[in-house]
């Protein structure tokens, strides 16, 4: 069976740091890209900044990143299709 690809995939791929982010929201109950994003600021005021993003990577990109993920995808993506 052939996986069916999503309609944002070639505008919306989230980057490694975006990824981390996603995976974070998920495990702290997010369960969609809008419930992740609102979580943002909780990660920004988090000890967990560097583990997530690593030194590289600021919050505000992933914040960029993840909006334009919400005008290409939805707020109500499923993070699980993302991950």
């Amino acid at each position: 069976m052939l996986a069916v690809s999503n309609p944002w995939d070639d505008d919306f791929a989230p980057s490694a740091a975006a990824l981390n982010t996603l995976r974070w929201a998920h495990s702290n109950g997010a369960a969609t890209l809008g419930e992740a994003y609102d979580m943002l600021e909780q990660l920004e005021f988090s000890n967990d900044v560097p583990e997530v993003l690593g030194h590289d990577e600021t919050v505000e990109n992933v914040r960029e990143e993840l909006e334009f993920g919400l005008d290409t995808a939805g707020p109500d993506t499923p993070l699980t299709t993302l991950l």
